[in-house]
Order: structure tokens, then sequence, then C-alpha cells
């Protein structure tokens, strides 16, 4: 359930507070399972990963659940927690990190709604479309990534951050921020990451398999989904579908399609770039998005969010169908630039003209 804060308050007096009851609670070591996205890709177990070693470095038993499991590459990041499907311990803090709602951990949401219901949630989040659910919510909707408000936190609830912890903080503002590379990267994102190297995180090797390194598997579906790419409103849209067959093909798995849809978005002159994934009858859509065209809006039409510029949904019919409604969708929005974005070749918009909106009808 959503809870209103009080009116008044700046964001950093909320983190403030927030952080105070974080830090109350952990004081009475209660048992803290850290529940990882669903559909995890490459980038999001590096979040729940450090919530529960944190906890496990102040006395609590602490655990990670992992709807579809975490991925070879970052098995070194769980410091040896244990790794399960669904919680195993008794109600007690659940800490959900970069997820705009609940429903993202997945169906455990609701499988799990008595264990959630007796849990106090904590929400730690920096998405643009975070629905404030839970009991506690630190949210900074200005920071480039969720493991930048975790460097900010941990030392307000007096936990250093070792070199394991910081490997996990490193891993997830490199993996959010592309590298330093985004918009919502700012002085604040980086002396997080300095932080994080300083207590002995290496950039070098996190940086490589954040961002650079893909094995052979990867490459060959890559090079099926490019040959089939797609346009789309004069050029401006490109996309293309993961199909079961090259899944099936390739002997890949779904989390080796991510960063097509980023790779996609470097073409010229593309301003929307799609990954579509095919799940029997449903769609799983990744959107990319160049600056002042609005992801967000596009995946809210749907049910989804994240980013302004990356964002996802998953839309309850088959490919056939969601590809046409989703690039309706698009096109809509290239024609409501967001003013929220500057960039040196575009030029600011009047004022007055239209902005994108994150309600589920844009």
């Amino acid at each position: 359930m959503a809870r209103t804060l009080p009116a008044g308050d700046t964001q950093l007096m909320r983190l403030e507070r927030e952080a105070t009851l974080l830090g109350q609670c952990l004081r009475e070591t209660p048992p803290v399972t850290a529940f990882c996205h669903e559909n995890p890709g490459r980038r999001h177990h590096r979040r729940s990963d450090r919530h529960a070693c944190a906890a496990q470095q102040l006395g609590c038993r602490a655990e990670i659940v992992a709807i579809d499991g975490i991925l070879p590459a970052y098995a070194y990041l769980t410091g040896g927690l244990p790794v399960g499907p669904r919680p195993t311990l008794d109600p007690g803090l659940a800490i959900v990190c970069d997820a705009a709602t609940l429903d993202r951990v997945g169906a455990i949401a609701a499988d799990c709604g008595s264990w959630f219901a007796a849990a106090t949630i904590v929400n730690m989040d920096h998405h643009v479309t975070n629905a404030a659910f839970g009991a506690l919510h630190l949210v900074d909707l200005e920071a480039a990534a969720s493991c930048q408000v975790v460097a900010w936190l941990l030392p307000h609830i007096g936990v250093t951050m070792d070199a394991e912890i910081a490997s996990a903080v490193l891993a997830g503002i490199i993996r959010d921020s592309h590298g330093f590379s985004t918009a919502s990267t700012t002085p604040s994102t980086l002396h997080a990451a300095a932080a994080a190297m300083e207590a002995g995180a290496p950039v070098e090797s996190i940086y490589r398999t954040t961002l650079l390194e893909l094995p052979l598997v990867a490459i060959d579906l890559w090079g099926r989904l490019l040959s089939k790419v797609q346009r789309d409103a004069g050029d401006r849209i490109a996309w293309t579908l993961l199909t079961a067959n090259m899944l099936a093909d390739t002997a890949a798995e779904q989390h080796h399609a991510e960063g097509v849809a980023e790779l996609l978005a470097r073409a010229e002159d593309v301003e929307i770039s799609i990954l579509f994934r095919e799940l029997g009858d449903r769609t799983r859509v990744s959107i990319r998005t160049a600056p002042r065209v609005d992801a967000a809006a596009v995946a809210a039409v749907f049910g989804g969010g994240d980013h302004t510029r990356r964002a996802g949904c998953t839309v309850e019919m088959g490919a056939d169908l969601a590809i046409p409604r989703v690039l309706v969708a698009c096109r809509r929005q290239l024609g409501r630039r967001s003013t929220r974005f500057w960039h040196p070749r575009i030029p600011p918009e009047p004022s007055g003209s239209p902005t994108s909106s994150h309600s589920a009808g844009s």
C-alpha cells in the first residue's frame, strides 16, 4: 500500500528520516530478505546482493530471493548468502530495490501475499515511476542508480562499505549509468563510485563484466536479431523480435538478448529502439529512447515503466498483436517530445509545447 509523505518535506529530509527509521529497525536484528527484480538480465542482481550483505554485517539473518535465479557471472556478489525463488525466513524486513512497483519482483508478490503483508517492506529505488509502495521509502529520483542510494545510505545505518559490498555498489552504478554516460549522472554519482573504489571495488574488471563481455552464444543470438531489424516512422523507430526459435537454434537464454535494444539505439537518426520478446501469449518489451523522447510514458500505456530513457513492459497478448499496438504508442510519443531533457544538438522547445505523461492512458 502506498504511503502519503508529509507535505513540505525536501527529498533529502525524507531520505534522512527514512534512513533513521531503517537504522532503528535493523538494530533489532530482524530477518532480512532482499528481493531481486524479475527478469534480471545482467543488471539487477547487484542491488539485492548488497542489501543482504549489509544486513548480515549488522548481525541479521539474511537471504536473497530471485525468482529467475542468479546469473553465474554475478554469483560472486552474493557473499555466500542463501539464494532461492521464495522467502524461507520469517517475515521481517523485505528490501525491494530498483522496482517501481512491488509486482516487479515477479509472481511471488501475489503468491507470497500473506508473507509480504506481515513484513516491513523497504522500497529503495530511483525510478520516476515509483508507486511509493511499502512502509519505508528510500526513493531518490535524482540518483542515476539505486546503488547510488545505497552508497549514501550505508553510513546512515552504521554499515561499513567493505570490498564485497563496494563491488556490488559499483557494478550497479556502472550498469545503470551506462558507464557514467547518462544524463542522470551527477557529481554525486561519481562520488558514490569513488567511495566504492576506495573501499576496494575493482573498477576495470567490474566495467568489463558489466558492460563489455558477451558469451559467444549471445553474439550468435545478436547476429540473428540484428538481421531481422525492422524500421518504422521514417527510420525514427527500429525494432526486432526475439522468438522462441532463435533461442532454440542458438541454445541461448532470454538474458543473452539484453543489450540489443541499446545497440539499436546507437543507429543514426533512430529515436526509439525496441526489443520485443515472444513469450507465448505474452510479449515482453524493452524500450530505449533518444533525448526528449520518454520511454517510460510509452511503457506506461501497457502498465509498465522504469526510466525516462530506458523502460519496459509486458503486453498480455502475442507478438503479432502486441507489436503494432506498441508501435502506435511510440509514434504518438514521438509527437510529444519531453522537455525534461537537454541535448546539445536539439534546441529547446517553445513554452506551451505538450510534454509526456506517465499516466496509464498516455
